[in-house]
């Protein structure tokens, strides 16, 4: 069903009638899945509120993922979001303060360090930064931060979120339904993360400290961009375990399931949800 699917969203690129954008559209539907491994749990679908025991425990045992691939507007906004990342990383990188892995354009190896100026394996000074993987293989738990930033003050952690009218009508939609609908007006009553946000970076909080332990920063500082103007904000957060404990003890129920191999049952919705109802 997914394959004729997406056989049917290619053919009707092939109808639309334009000099280059259909030609693009095409060009994102042949594209690669994306690889991101479904074997492990990532902290940015773990904290989300329908988050299915039952469908991470099927991956996990080597299902198969439902992946769509999104359109040219919808590929837009990712493209959009990954430069604003990118943007600021640079920044740090140039300032000599971005710890991490940086992968090398030429011979594609990592090289870890703080904004190295060449690849440690071939010399290459063109590096691109592949941020922190951050870990707990007991958990089955695996995420990258944004980054880890050293010798301004602490060691600290950053989160870089861009911020458009889909982020509010998500996140906050009581702050744009105040606003009347007006992001710029809405932006400048942002005064804290958001809540998905802060779970996220207290996650990657907890995660540094069990690699890293003493050494691991106790804070995380949040970037916001807004898109419509570029006006930014800063928000600095102390790490709080209690947070995110409950979100840790449901991977510590998703990995007894596996090693039992059990299918738990739904955690969502009776009778199971939109993601664990595509399971075979």
């Amino acid at each position: 069903m997914a394959a004729k699917t997406e056989l049917k969203k290619f053919l009707d690129t092939k109808k639309i009638e334009t000099r280059l954008l259909g030609d693009i559209e095409r060009h994102l539907m042949r594209r690669p899945d994306d690889d991101r491994s479904t074997t492990v749990l990532h902290p940015s679908e773990m904290i989300k509120d329908d988050f299915c025991h039952r469908y991470s425990y099927y991956l996990m045992m080597g299902g198969q993922k439902k992946i769509e691939k999104p359109g040219l507007r919808l590929q837009n906004i990712f493209d959009e979001g990954h430069a604003i990342h990118a943007k600021w990383q640079n920044r740090f990188y140039e300032m000599g303060n971005l710890w991490g892995d940086f992968k090398c354009v030429a011979c594609t190896k990592k090289t870890l360090g703080l904004s190295p100026a060449a690849c440690e394996h071939c010399g290459c000074t063109v590096l691109v930064y592949a941020e922190v993987t951050l870990v707990d293989n007991s958990l089955r738990i695996a995420g990258h931060t944004d980054g880890w930033i050293k010798n301004i003050g602490d060691d600290c952690l950053i989160e870089i979120k861009s911020i458009g009218a889909g982020t509010l009508r998500f996140e906050a939609p009581s702050i744009l339904y105040d606003a009347d609908g007006d992001v710029t007006k809405a932006w400048k009553n942002i005064r804290r993360p958001f809540r998905s946000h802060l779970m996220q970076g207290q996650m990657y909080l907890e995660l540094a400290k069990r690699m890293f332990g003493d050494e691991a920063p106790d804070e995380i500082v949040f970037l916001y961009e807004l898109k419509a103007d570029q006006d930014y904000k800063e928000f600095t957060i102390k790490a709080d375990y209690d947070f995110v404990e409950p979100v840790f003890k449901k991977a510590a129920k998703i990995i007894a399931a596996v090693k039992a191999e059990e299918m738990p049952e739904c955690n969502v919705a009776p009778g199971g949800c939109k993601t664990c109802n595509l399971i075979p």
